[in-house]
């Protein structure tokens, strides 16, 4: 009897928890090609981001993806994520932070050394409520009419985040490694920030 408990185990419980590893690979995958190292610096919890900036002639272009794995479900974790009036409370590189919920617009005015310069961001994206898609755009500023998405999933009982943004415009008077490393290390910097306060 104890045996027939053991195949049981192997042959339902085991193939289910392969699955759900196999569900959380393959996702990663179709959005990122992650090495073995960063798979598990990630599963461990810390904050992933790879920028990639390039001019050609006079046009430049910009592409940042941001990956993180929280060790709590979603539905706990949403109720702090969503709230972008606190980051200025949470991220010590904001300084204000405010969301009007009609034309869902977000603000945020940042400063930190390795900003060119203190900045104002303008961001129109629905406040996350559930898991889902959240599609956003820049309006104005430096990276005038940048587009991405937000999209928050879970797997084995953790909530996944993953960020992607894409801008094509004029050249920035910035050179392309400056872009890429504010970019890189900020999101670094205030997801590990906000996922602390989560």
């Amino acid at each position: 009897m104890k045996a027939f408990g053991i195949i049981i185990f192997f042959t339902v419980i085991f193939p289910m928890i392969s699955l759900a590893d196999y569900d959380l690979e393959k996702y990663l995958n179709a959005k990122w090609k992650l090495s073995k190292t960063q798979k598990k610096y990630l599963e461990q919890g810390q904050i992933l981001a790879d920028a990639t900036v390039e001019t050609i002639e006079d046009k430049q272009t910009f592409e940042l993806k941001v990956f993180a794995y929280h060790r709590k479900q979603c539905r706990k974790v949403l109720r702090k994520i969503s709230l972008f009036e606190s980051y200025k409370d949470w991220i010590s590189f904001i300084h204000y932070s405010t969301y009007q919920e009609k034309p869902n617009l977000l603000t945020f005015k940042a400063n930190h050394p390795l900003l060119p310069y203190p900045m104002i961001i303008y961001i129109i994206t629905e406040r996350p409520s559930k898991k889902g898609r959240y599609p956003f755009t820049f309006p104005s500023g430096l990276f005038g009419g940048l587009k991405g998405y937000f999209e928050i999933t879970e797997f084995n009982n953790r909530c996944l985040f993953f960020a992607r943004s894409n801008w094509f415009g004029q050249k920035t008077k910035l050179p392309d490694l400056v872009i890429e490393i504010f970019s890189e290390t900020l999101s670094q910097l205030g997801g590990e920030m906000l996922l602390r306060k989560t």
